[in-house]
């Protein structure tokens, strides 16, 4: 009875964790893809409405980075985001749009999350500058209108997506 019942626990270790295991590394592909879809938005609706798929709690407006933004860029910012979990580090992804003297749209996403590189690579192929140091990354595309920047200091990472006018 011994051996059936650790035969049994050996046989859903080797077959039903590693599955588990894929299907967390395709859930945070998938979370990946549709982040990368808010950030390709053309507008504050569209990042809007595709941000609710990802069905994360929006984030609470932080006023004080707006009143700071728009003092720096001389005009009014309409900004949407989105927290994946309370923990700091687990992501935060945000959107807006901005007139003044700088006008642009933006998105930008942080997490300590691994495979945000690797889903950049997918999307928009080899960057068009990759620098390594230590544990330090940075990567960046132009593609068309749109400038992609990634920054990766240890497990934490940086994305921001831009376009002009």
């Amino acid at each position: 009875m011994r051996i059936t019942a650790i035969g049994i626990a050996t046989f859903l270790a080797c077959a039903v964790l590693p599955v588990a295991g894929s299907l967390s590394a395709m859930s945070a592909s998938a979370d990946l893809t549709a982040i990368l879809d808010v950030c390709e938005a053309t507008s504050l609706d569209e990042a809007a409405n595709r941000g609710e798929q990802l069905g994360w709690p929006k984030a609470p407006e932080d006023r004080d980075w707006r009143a700071g933004f728009e003092r720096h860029n001389g005009g009014p910012v309409q900004v949407v985001g989105w927290r994946r979990t309370e923990r700091e580090g687990d992501g935060l992804l945000s959107y807006w749009v901005a007139s003044g003297r700088h006008p642009h749209t933006a998105c930008s996403f942080s997490t300590d999350q691994p495979g945000l590189l690797e889903a950049l690579r997918d999307r928009f192929g080899t960057p068009d500058t990759f620098e390594e140091h230590d544990d330090i990354i940075t990567a960046f595309w132009k593609r068309e209108e749109a400038e992609i920047s990634l920054t990766r200091v240890g497990a934490s990472s940086s994305l921001n997506l831009s376009r002009r006018g």
